[in-house]
């Protein structure tokens, strides 16, 4: 099968390429990108993508499928949806399901399935400890090998540096990444929000920054002692930035992510006890904020990821303390980003494309977030002038709650294009 996107703004910070062309797509792969190729194309389908730009498809390392045992919140087959349907080709769920993902059978199980029921790629993020427990080092070797991507206790900061440490020893013999959830947790265990004025205001406890940014700075630590590749999951706050910098600088094996709402939310959005507003870690004030702006765009921030964390309707409504924290992500996210970061000229359209896909898929390790050609044709087209108003109510994911409900945004993802299928078009998902 041969398809053509004809006439588009190519763009793939891969090559450093940025043209108005052609991608040619056959059996699945990139076979070309250039200028006048359509026309040579016989018997191709032809897509015209004229004034759209055509990207490599986003790349998510952090999203949570709920998959197997909290398939009220999502699955594999409603989280791949959402994906698709906000330009995501790849997604990498972690292990925080029930029962936890720890052991190779589970992680080649849910390989399994998610190419059974999924429309995107997932790539499957094993635990680090058993039950993530912190205790005992899970099944590291065995689930390297059967596919894991990445290591992860997410949802838990890994309380004994000890375990960590082993982690990251055994990690780097299989070439693996551990990916830390880092907060201090007796210093913010209990807390409801950002603690500042925000929250004295409220009469809500708060969850202090130098929480996060102990705990980053001893897993960094941990990482230059051991030699281990560690990646800080979400960071939130200005000083976990200026540590993850100055460990660069030193040549310290570690990367980072924050996610669209730390990226463009501050504490001040919880004023109301709107419980789509509680997610771990807090959103922050607008110090943090701006440095994490910052150090996104200095590179020392690498991609932006969802933390995708949805909910049943039920758990969410209710008092904003009792409510669990995260918000679905996947569908919502290109369009916040180029609505605040490139249409207000903060960062290019290629640098949007880098954090949202060549950087992610490069810290994994994956075959994605490219159009050289030989690639999978793994494709996002975006309309970065679309103007559409958020209405959780068309998600394609379970989880109906988001903080940007209402918001008009101006750009969107038109298209997504999985080994050279069409899985999304025109916003509708492709079953």
């Amino acid at each position: 099968m041969k398809l053509v996107l004809k006439g588009g703004r190519i763009i793939d910070p891969s090559q450093q390429l940025d043209i108005v062309g052609d991608v040619v797509v056959v059996d699945g792969r990139i076979e070309a990108a250039g200028v006048g190729l359509a026309e040579a194309a016989d018997g191709a389908r032809i897509i015209d993508v004229s004034g759209l730009v055509i990207a490599p498809g986003l790349v998510d390392m952090h999203v949570h499928l709920r998959d197997p045992g909290l398939e009220a919140k999502e699955d594999i087959a409603s989280g791949t949806r959402a994906a698709a349907a906000g330009g995501y080709t790849t997604v990498c769920p972690m292990p925080n399901t029930k029962p936890v993902i720890d052991n190779a059978i589970l992680v080649a199980g849910m390989k399994q399935k998610a190419r059974e029921e999924g429309v995107v790629n997932v790539q499957i993020i094993g635990a680090l400890s058993k039950g993530q427990q912190g205790k005992e080092l899970a099944e590291i070797g065995d689930m390297m090998l059967n596919g894991a991507v990445a290591l992860s206790d997410d949802g838990h900061y890994v309380e004994s540096a000890y375990i960590l440490k082993t982690g990251l020893e055994y990690a780097r013999m299989f070439g693996g990444l551990v990916i830390s959830h880092a907060e201090e947790e007796s210093l913010a265990g209990d807390g409801f929000m950002h603690e500042g004025a925000v929250s004295a205001m409220l009469g809500l406890r708060g969850r202090p920054a130098v929480a996060e940014d102990i705990a980053v700075a001893r897993d960094v630590l941990l990482a230059e002692y051991t030699g281990g590749t560690i990646h800080i999951a979400h960071v939130s706050t200005a000083g976990a930035v200026e540590c993850i910098r100055q460990a660069k600088l030193r040549g310290v094996k570690v990367t980072a992510e924050a996610t669209p709402h730390h990226l463009t939310l501050t504490d001040e959005a919880v004023i109301g006890f709107n419980t789509a507003t509680k997610v771990n870690p807090p959103l922050r004030s607008t110090e943090h904020v701006e440095a994490l702006i910052a150090g996104l765009k200095d590179g020392t921030i690498d991609a932006i990821a969802t933390d995708h964390a949805p909910h049943a309707f039920e758990e969410k409504d209710m008092e904003f303390r009792y409510a669990p924290s995260g918000f679905s992500g996947l569908e919502t996210a290109l369009g916040v980003i180029l609505n605040s970061f490139y249409h207000t000229g903060k960062f290019t359209l290629n640098e949007v494309i880098d954090r949202m896909s060549t950087t992610p898929a490069k810290i994994l390790g994956l075959e994605a977030g490219t159009l050289k050609v030989g690639a999978p044709a793994d494709i996002v087209v975006i309309d970065p002038e679309k103007e559409w108003t958020i209405d959780s109510n068309n998600f394609y994911t379970r989880g109906k709650c988001t903080p940007y409900e209402g918001n008009t945004l101006r750009g969107r993802a038109v298209a997504t294009i999985v080994g050279g299928r069409v899985v999304m078009q025109g916003g509708e998902v492709k079953e």
